[in-house]
């Protein structure tokens, strides 16, 4: 049983809402631009799990990568 039926649905519609993109199709903007200013591609590019990788083995100091290529 669901206590309040109204604002069950109202939260449904809400969800719909923004599950369709109404809001993206009811106020396009003009530009797709970023507070970065970087495309689509290049978020996905940076974000992806190679690029994550390599970050992460930069960020390594040089004695926690000795101490993996000469661990047994």
């Amino acid at each position: 049983q669901i206590a309040e039926p109204e604002a069950c649905d109202q939260m449904y519609e809400s969800l719909a809402r923004l599950h369709s993109n109404y809001y993206k199709h009811k106020y396009p903007r003009p530009r797709d631009t970023s507070f970065s200013g970087l495309s689509v591609e290049e978020y996905k590019l940076i974000l992806s799990t190679d690029t994550l990788e390599e970050f992460k083995e930069m960020n390594k100091g040089m004695w926690k990568k000795l101490q993996e290529k000469f661990a047994p």
